[in-house]
């Protein structure tokens, strides 16, 4: 990916172009109590809409550092973001090469195995053990 220092102010989309790889360009936008990383189409001339969406805590400088860190060609998705805002998950063109990073993920950004963060996620595997509840 082709980062771009300092980022591309886009005003059709009211947010930065944070860089580009060869199918998309990734930008963040403000998006109520969030940010939006979104993947634009290079071929979407209009730019009427993105393939995929990733939403994170309101800092810019950590969605920019979770993109440099991410390598869209062997990695599905970015890391630090708490909810997938588009459906199916994106997948890397080369995503066998990093078989640890790419492993399942719950629409929330947590490892499947692991467990989400989230109560009564949807994706969680349902017999997975919780620390049982307080009893009084």
């Amino acid at each position: 990916m082709k980062l771009h220092k300092p980022p591309i102010l886009n005003t059709h989309w009211e947010g930065y172009e944070l860089g580009a790889d060869a199918t998309h360009r990734y930008l963040w936008i403000w998006h109520g109590y969030n940010i939006r990383l979104i993947a634009v189409p290079l071929d979407d001339p209009k730019c009427m809409g993105y393939d995929h969406a990733w939403c994170y805590p309101r800092d810019p400088e950590a969605v920019a550092a979770a993109v440099a860190a991410w390598d869209p060609d062997t990695q599905d998705e970015p890391t630090g973001w708490h909810k997938r805002a588009t459906d199916p998950p994106r997948q890397a063109p080369r995503r066998e090469e990093d078989p640890e990073h790419n492993r399942p993920r719950c629409r929330h950004g947590c490892y499947v195995e692991s467990g989400c963060r989230t109560i009564n996620c949807p994706d969680e595997k349902p017999n997975r053990r919780r620390t049982p509840a307080l009893t009084l």
